[in-house]
C-alpha cells in the first residue's frame, strides 16, 4: 500500500523539490551528484566550501501534527502509518513524533518536508 501512495506522491513531491538534490531521487543517482559538484565547483568563480551534513534524529522527530497538515494524501491513512509504532526485540513502541526510517513512503515525505520548511 505504501508503495501506491508513493506513486502517487512522488509527482508532486518532484516538482517542488530543489532541483540540486539527488538522495532517494527517481532518476538520480550519487554519479549524477559528484557530476554536478564537479562542474560546478570547477568554475573559476566557484564556491570556496561545500557543506554536507546528516541530521541526527531527523526521521525521530518530526511532529505528525505538522506531517498531517502539510503532506498531500488521505490523512486517515497516513496517520495510521505514522501512529503504527515499531516493534524492538518483541516488543511493540509507540511512535508519537518522527516517520517510520527505511518504510518506502518515508522518503518521499521527507522531500516534501524538507522543502516546505526552507
Amino acid at each position: 500500500m505504501q508503495a501506491l501512495w508513493k506513486l502517487a506522491l512522488e509527482p508532486i513531491a518532484e516538482s517542488l523539490a530543489d532541483p540540486n538534490s539527488y538522495g532517494f531521487r527517481p532518476k538520480r543517482s550519487t554519479a549524477d551528484a559528484i557530476e554536478y559538484c564537479f562542474t560546478t565547483l570547477a568554475k573559476r568563480k566557484s564556491p570556496e566550501w561545500v557543506l554536507e551534513g546528516d541530521i541526527r534524529g531527523c526521521f525521530d522527530n518530526f511532529s505528525h501534527d505538522w506531517i498531517l497538515k502539510h503532506i498531500p494524501m488521505d490523512k486517515v491513512v497516513l496517520r495510521r502509518w505514522l501512529k503504527a509504532g515499531f516493534i524492538d526485540k518483541g516488543t511493540l513502541f509507540a511512535t508519537e513524533a518522527g516517520t517510520p526510517q527505511g518504510g518506502i513512503l518515508t522518503p518521499r515525505t521527507m522531500l516534501h518536508t524538507f522543502h516546505s520548511v526552507v
